[in-house]
This record gives structure tokens, C-alpha cells and sequence, in this order.
């Protein structure tokens, strides 16, 4: 009777054993769940684009986007015609962003939900700008922008395959700028003392 007291404890207790180690088996193949290494999908709003991810881990991966950018901004100086307000037009541009996601598992299998960190390497070819500002000869014109930006940001899921991504960073660029025939010069945000503040704000769907 002794041994039958302590055989059925022991047998509750394996019982409960097995089911912990089944739980957690199925928590940590939870957590350890990926979205699909590759996927490619399309953006819309201040940035119109087709992009390709390439996930590396529960926590990295790297974007590659070209489109078009809402070339619109706001300065807290005015410029010389007194506005603070400029828009630009819509400008042909070419990213590649390393991201780091700090949010942990993501709700969707073809994308990464919530907050992530980035360095977006970015080149826009003002030249090519459509419904741009227009220039008479000699002016002084923007030809192509070469920029980085540490930027923060946050993917919200909306659907398996659809999200909106908002995101903000401090953007440092390189801006070559034609005048007369031919001749050209380099505007920095070093030069001009200026740190521009990119936003973007889209809707995005995955294939």
C-alpha cells in the first residue's frame, strides 16, 4: 500500500512533466517561428514603391525599394519667397535599409510587425522628378541626392498580407546641384547646418 501511495503521485507527476514538456516544446516552436525569407510587395503613400525583404532571423532583415517619393517638406526658417511649406514633386528614388526588429515574433508570416531600427541608404534622381518645380536656364538645379538616415519605426498589421508602416529618422544628404553649362557644385547637410527629419507613412501589401 506504501508503494502503491508513491507509485500514483509519481504517476500524476509524470503526467504533469510530460504535459509542461509538450506545452513547452509547442511555446518555444511558437517563438522560434519566422516570417518567409523571401517576399515582395508594393507600398503606397509618402512612398510609392515595389520592395523585395530578405529576412535573416526572428530579428534582422534587408529591404531593397524603388518608386517614387513625395518630395513635400516643411523648414522652421522661412525660404527666400517667405515660405516655410515646399513641394517637390514626385521623385524616382532607390533604398536599402538593414532593418533590426526589436519587437519580438510577428503576427504575420510574410512580414515583420512592430518596432524595428534601421540605417536607410537612400538616392533620389531630382532631375527625373515628374510635377516638379520648373527651371529656367541657368538656374540652379538638383540633379541626383545621395542620403542615410538612423531611422525608428513601427509596422502595424492590418491583414495577413497588409500592414501600415509609419516611421521617422534624422536624415544627413549629399545633394549635387547644376548650374550654367554643365558646371556643378555639392549642397551638404553639413554646409547648409541643417538635419532633415524624414517621414514616411504607407500602406503596404505583401505577395
Amino acid at each position: 500500500m506504501q508503494t502503491g501511495r508513491a507509485i500514483l503521485p509519481q504517476g500524476n507527476m509524470m503526467k504533469k512533466m510530460t504535459l509542461f514538456a509538450l506545452a513547452l516544446v509547442l511555446g518555444l516552436s511558437a517563438a522560434t517561428a519566422q516570417v518567409r525569407q523571401n517576399a515582395f510587395g508594393v507600398e503606397l503613400g509618402s512612398h510609392s514603391t515595389a520592395l523585395y525583404e530578405l529576412t535573416l532571423g526572428r530579428h534582422f532583415s534587408v529591404t531593397t525599394r524603388a518608386g517614387l517619393v513625395l518630395d513635400a517638406g516643411f523648414s522652421a526658417k522661412k525660404d527666400l519667397d517667405g515660405k516655410r511649406f515646399a513641394f517637390g514633386g514626385l521623385t524616382p528614388f532607390l533604398s536599402f535599409e538593414p532593418r533590426w526588429y526589436f519587437s519580438g515574433q510577428s503576427s504575420s508570416d510574410l512580414f515583420h510587425t512592430g518596432g524595428y531600427l534601421t540605417v536607410r541608404f537612400n538616392g533620389e534622381w531630382a532631375r527625373m522628378t515628374i510635377l516638379g518645380p520648373s527651371y529656367t536656364k541657368g538656374d540652379d538645379r538638383p540633379l541626383y541626392t545621395l542620403s542615410f538616415a538612423p531611422t525608428f519605426g513601427w509596422t502595424f498589421g492590418v491583414s495577413d498580407n497588409s500592414y501600415i508602416r509609419l516611421s521617422a529618422g534624422l536624415g544627413f544628404f549629399r545633394t549635387k546641384v547644376g548650374y550654367d553649362a554643365g558646371k556643378h557644385y555639392w549642397r551638404t547637410s553639413t554646409k547648409q547646418g541643417v538635419i532633415t527629419v524624414p517621414i514616411e507613412m504607407v500602406y503596404g501589401i505583401r505577395f
